[in-house]
């Protein structure tokens, strides 16, 4: 699973062309300086309702010469509080004098940020078609969309189940059972395959939405087989809410939140 720490390197162009990419010359920055980012992520935090993020980096105000806003031998002396209150105040004042250009120039990298993620998607679209010939653009399946694109690194990813249950939890937002084992099409079949079942835990579905979400997966489970899983491999990906308590007045759907034990001389072909 990704490392929290990792989001400490999530930079503030990316974060908020993701999630506001609407709002990219609306944005009013307040740079607290770098001296956060020993123990902070880049953004400090984000203010949706007035447009104002306040980041880890140092303001312009950071390259004017030493001794403009204070010569070294300024607080030396009597009333040392009131000198010092004295900087602080001056500090403030060039801080807010700067902001509009620490601002124009943030608003210019979240161009350049934007620009370059274009440049990425259409650069990923052209070596998918090119080398997988598939088209993500005309594809309508959200699940696969989102998964197309590691296509790129499918050397390294198949056959490593354990890398798709994670995608899968962090796809559908839920927890994933894997279990492995082997398979037989029928009953005591002396020959049988390799064997991997993904069970989505999701609770509190409707038949209705058990059903649209079970046809939604179908697809994706076959382009997840095609090329994340090997060839021999036989491969389910299922919805279930099993080993909960049933609450009066809650409906029942089969192979979802009920099933039905099979007889003793009736053993399962699947491992756990």
């Amino acid at each position: 699973m990704k490392n929290e720490n990792d989001l400490f390197d999530i930079s503030a162009e990316f974060l908020l062309n993701y999630l506001y990419p609407e709002s990219t010359d609306r944005w009013q920055v307040d740079c607290a300086g770098t001296f956060y980012r020993n123990y902070s992520p880049d953004v400090l935090s984000v203010d949706p309702e007035h447009r104002v993020v306040r980041l880890a980096r140092d303001s312009f105000l950071r390259l004017l010469p030493q001794g403009v806003i204070a010569q070294d031998n300024a607080l030396k002396g009597k009333n040392f509080e009131q000198k010092y209150e004295q900087l602080k105040r001056k500090e403030e004042l060039l801080h807010d004098l700067f902001r509009p250009v620490d601002t124009l120039a943030f608003r210019s990298r979240l161009h350049v940020e934007r620009q370059t993620a274009q440049l990425l998607q259409e650069k990923t679209a052209f070596l998918l078609k090119r080398y997988f010939h598939y088209d993500i653009e005309k594809e309508e399946n959200p699940y696969i969309r989102q998964t197309a694109p590691l296509l790129l690194y499918v050397s390294r990813l198949r056959a490593d189940f354990g890398f798709v249950r994670n995608l899968l939890e962090l796809l559908f937002d839920c927890e994933v059972k894997m279990m492995t084992g082997r398979y037989s099409w029928e009953e005591g079949v002396e020959h049988t395959q390799p064997a991997v079942e993904y069970q989505l835990i999701v609770p509190r579905l409707t038949a209705e939405a058990y059903g649209e979400l079970t046809r939604t997966i179908e697809p994706f489970r076959e382009f997840i087989c095609e090329w994340f899983i090997p060839f021999d491999t036989h491969c389910t990906i299922t919805v279930k809410y099993h080993d909960q308590p049933f609450v009066l007045g809650d409906g029942l759907v089969l192979d979802y939140n009920t099933e039905i034990d099979p007889l003793p001389s009736l053993n399962p072909n699947m491992d756990s």
